[in-house]
């Protein structure tokens, strides 16, 4: 009966989502099951003085307006993961101490774990303005999955944010491993991660897709992203994506990118050696990697995945705060 009267009034669905420096609002207005009105806001550069009061500030305002208003909001915290396993008294046999996790189970299938007192402090983050649903982004990846056609192949999917991705590999829909990673918790500087990404490394990923393929694949030419750069401009031109690379006078946006990029890059391949490499995965040879993208990666960097990795790779452009705003419909039925 609550819910029913509810419909009656002017309800605000509210998804907020925070990147590295910004932080993007997306709501809708339903009064008897219709959208009368939809809401956009941006805020930028939000760790400035007064940055962050502006934004809940914005949504204090919005929720004067209405009878009852629901936020759901983008999860980014480093404790979480997923595990293919339902059980709870299974996570130590993938090295997850359960003891301070708080965990959901997804369509009777795998578990999404996240640490119970950053789970907290996301509840708590928007301070008076309660938060009613957090969303964490391997179950954002998951729904767009699901919203696929059907395959056998064993995919890796990636989740992409301005300043972290989720990273899941699913044989038919089925999890068979996942990750979390905040790309700007990794302090190392350019040369470090370059050193990272030696030859030796991309040989040894090269050898395990060599014995799942029983072919002699080897990436001794292992090429440096900056020297990717030069190659012809053809080289694209099978990709249906924008090159997002600044010019290059932009210097900083150049390194910027090329920092992330890499960032990436090592995070991916430390993740296809742990699952080709841990017998607990049982891994089979990754058939494709798909990209959902609400940070517009660079077609460059596609590129140079597929040339180093010899595996397909696309991409399918997400808006964040839509996505969990339309979850939050599922989730809140009125």
């Amino acid at each position: 009966m609550e819910f029913r009267v509810r419909r009656l009034f002017s309800n605000l669905f509210l998804s907020v989502v925070y990147g590295e420096d910004d932080c993007q609002i997306y709501g809708r207005v339903f009064r008897r099951g219709k959208v009368i009105k939809t809401i956009e806001a941006k805020f930028d550069s939000i760790h400035e003085k007064d940055g962050e009061a502006k934004v809940l500030n914005y949504i204090a305002r919005q929720e004067k307006n209405y009878h009852d208003t629901y936020v759901g909001l983008f999860f980014a915290d480093g404790s979480q993961g997923a595990l293919p396993t339902t059980r709870q008294s299974d996570f130590k046999l993938y090295g997850i101490n359960p003891a301070s996790l708080s965990s959901i189970v997804v369509n009777d299938s795998f578990s999404i774990y996240a640490d119970t007192e950053a789970l907290a402090r996301a509840k708590n983050s928007l301070g008076d303005i309660g938060v009613d649903l957090v969303y964490s982004p391997i179950a954002l990846m998951y729904e767009q999955i699901l919203s696929r056609k059907p395959s056998d192949k064993t995919s890796m999917y990636i989740y992409g944010h301005s300043d972290s991705f989720a990273l899941g590999i699913f044989k038919s829909n089925e999890l068979c491993f996942a990750t979390f990673f905040k790309v700007s918790d990794d302090e190392r500087d350019l040369e470090d991660i370059a050193d990272s990404l030696n030859s030796e490394d991309i040989t040894d990923i090269s050898n395990l897709i060599a014995t799942e393929e029983d072919e002699a694949r080897h990436l001794d030419d292992f090429q440096s992203l900056d020297d990717f750069l030069k190659g012809d401009d053809d080289t694209f031109a099978d990709i249906d994506y924008d090159i997002n690379m600044p010019e290059s006078s932009d210097v900083a946006a150049s390194v910027a990118i090329f920092g992330r990029d890499m960032s990436i890059f090592s995070y991916i391949t430390t993740a296809i050696k742990e699952f080709y490499h841990n017998p607990i995965y049982k891994g089979n040879f990754i058939d494709e990697i798909v990209i959902f993208d609400s940070a517009h990666v660079s077609a460059t960097f596609l590129q140079y995945l597929q040339a180093e990795l010899f595996v397909e790779a696309s991409v399918q452009t997400v808006n964040t705060a839509k996505l969990i705003n339309d979850l939050m419909l599922k989730d809140i039925n009125l």
